[in-house]
């Protein structure tokens, strides 16, 4: 590590200098900071950016934007709800001190700035005259640091949070010393402090109103984000409105006057409102399935739309729950690693068309990559070797394997093959689709669960993915990973390392332990996304990484 202690040396004479933050990434002052987090270059861990729509002409405020989400919501809450989090709320209505975008490190949002005097503290001035919007008990009053702070204690001792590893792990105190100023009191330094599930986590972060917090999911979504909810039917429909509070509405942002989201779960039905222009999109929440459909709208509908892609973040995975017998015995564990076919995986569900990751991170965070040359003997394929281990470890053939999967066609389809993969070896199994609120409130988080296929959300660093090891995952998984002691330790060493050499480093050393000891989570393959828009969508910005975002310079040139 250069220099002493947690940080590098120019990031200490940064500190020292007490400089200001006063822009997001690439101002003065501010590249000695994000190298010490790691964070130069781009998304964490060098995801590849996914960029924006090409910019044609001057923005042209106005205009209805139609988006669909693809699966259900049991509440208002973006902190217990993936939907609220990932595609409604988070998405449009509450504000963040910090958003991450795939092309710089973070952008500043109800933060004015970043100002970080040690390793341990972080203090954000908040924008001058921002307010909640118009609507009781709220009444569109001025946003206040204790907002924030009662925010982020209310998310970390939320049971259900979805992931609250920041306010947890990392967050000791909040400090409101005066009516603009926010200081968070750090337990350590955090080696992924502006990644997407820290600072720039798009739920756990929202600004809250006080008022709101003890009835959160089922009050009306009150935030001081640019959009305010104005009419909505749960699992049916939102719409969300310009707010002309917002904190940037004197820029003229956002252009998009209204954007209206629609409930479409069905496939056939999502393609059939994007041909017919019922929705602009298609896609936008993972990707056009299956990918060949690119092809096919590009040839039906001609120059009337436009297909991008990137390399998802998102990874599909096989996945066992190690408090249940027999997956504590690590034979069986190692029998499904001679077992699993993951080119098989990316062959049927993507044509090919994306990346089997040589270890237990997803292929996009190149940076911290193993050598397939390293990993190629934990995932050899040898079928009688896989049966000798499942015998040697008296594995209960008469007993049908349950393989619960979030029910959409991709997941159900991943959780097929592996049941076809198991029948050659005599072991019997089922699957069972769930809706998402039923798989991760009943089934993941109370442990019910045998095994399961799905795909994850994007991560644009390693923090959440190695986290799901830690036997304390701060998250709705809380049976997913390895739950070693030893690996734990490293997991922990790994996230207040903020010198990026060292990091990595312990990051490859913590994959390789997790493939000795076959981990119960096999990551199968990364995909590539496409996603389809009306050429009409103008600055519409792609981000690997799972994130909310406010896309508050998209327009519509119609």
């Amino acid at each position: 590590m250069t220099g002493t202690g947690y940080w590098p040396a120019t990031a200490r004479r940064a500190f020292s200098r007490r400089r200001l933050i006063a822009g997001g990434a690439g101002l003065a002052g501010s590249a000695a900071l994000l190298a010490a987090c790691g964070r130069s270059g781009g998304p964490a861990g060098g995801a590849n950016p996914a960029g924006t729509a090409a910019k044609s002409g001057a923005p042209k405020p106005g205009g209805q934007l139609h988006r669909y989400y693809n699966n259900s919501t049991t509440s208002l809450s973006p902190i217990t709800d993936s939907g609220e989090r990932l595609d409604l709320a988070a998405y449009h209505a509450y504000d963040r001190l910090v958003s991450n975008l795939p092309d710089k490190d973070y952008v500043l949002q109800a933060a004015q700035t970043v100002e970080l005097p040690d390793p341990a503290t972080v203090i954000f001035k908040l924008k001058p005259g921002m307010t909640f919007h118009n609507r009781p008990p709220v009444s569109g009053r001025a946003v206040t640091p204790e907002d924030i702070a009662k925010s982020q204690y209310y998310v970390r001792d939320n049971p259900k949070a979805g992931n609250n590893s920041f306010q947890v792990n990392s967050l000791q105190t909040v400090e409101t010393p005066d009516a603009q100023t926010v200081v968070f009191r750090l337990k350590g330094p955090n080696a992924y402090l502006f990644s997407g599930t820290q600072l720039a986590d798009p739920g756990a972060q929202c600004v809250f109103p006080k008022e709101n917090l003890d009835n959160l999911e089922t009050a009306w979504t009150i935030g001081s984000g640019p959009y305010e909810l104005v009419d909505y039917q749960l699992n049916v429909r939102y719409l969300y409105r310009r707010f002309a509070g917002y904190h940037e509405a004197s820029k003229g942002l956002p252009y998009i006057d209204e954007r209206e989201v629609k409930v479409i779960t069905d496939a056939a039905a999502q393609e059939s409102a994007f041909r017919s222009g019922q929705v602009d999109l298609l896609g936008d929440a993972g990707g056009l399935q299956p990918n060949a459909l690119a092809d096919t709208l590009k040839r039906d509908m001609g120059d009337r739309i436009a297909i991008d892609q990137y390399l998802a973040l998102s990874m599909l995975s096989w996945n066992a729950n190690v408090t249940k017998p027999p997956w504590n015995d690590v034979r069986i564990r190692e029998a499904m690693y001679r077992l699993i076919n993951r080119d098989q995986y990316l062959s049927l569900l993507e044509q090919g068309k994306g990346k089997v990751p040589p270890g237990p991170l997803p292929a996009g965070l190149t940076d911290y990559q193993l050598d397939p040359k390293q990993t190629d003997k934990y995932f050899h394929q040898d079928a009688k070797a896989a049966k000798q281990l499942l015998d040697a470890a008296g594995f209960p053939y008469d007993k049908e394997i349950e393989i619960i999967t979030i029910n959409n066609p991709r997941n159900n389809q991943g959780g097929e093959i592996y049941q076809q993969q198991l029948a050659p070896l005599g072991v019997k199994a089922r699957v069972v689709p769930l809706g998402t609120a039923e798989f991760l409130g009943q089934r993941i988080a109370t442990g019910n669960w045998e095994t399961f296929v799905a795909y994850w959300p994007g991560y644009d660093s390693p923090q959440v993915p190695l986290r799901l090891e830690h036997t304390v995952t701060n998250h709705v998984h809380k049976y997913a990973g390895l739950k070693d002691p030893t690996i734990d330790k490293m997991i922990e060493k790994a996230e207040v390392t903020t010198d990026k050499a060292e990091r990595i480093k312990l990051v490859k050393d913590i994959q390789i332990a997790l493939l000795e000891r076959y981990t119960p989570m096999i990551y199968l393959e990364n995909y590539n996304v496409y996603t389809a828009r009306y050429n009409y969508v103008r600055d519409y910005q792609l981000n690997p990484a799972t994130v909310a975002m406010y896309r508050l310079e998209a327009w519509l040139d119609k």
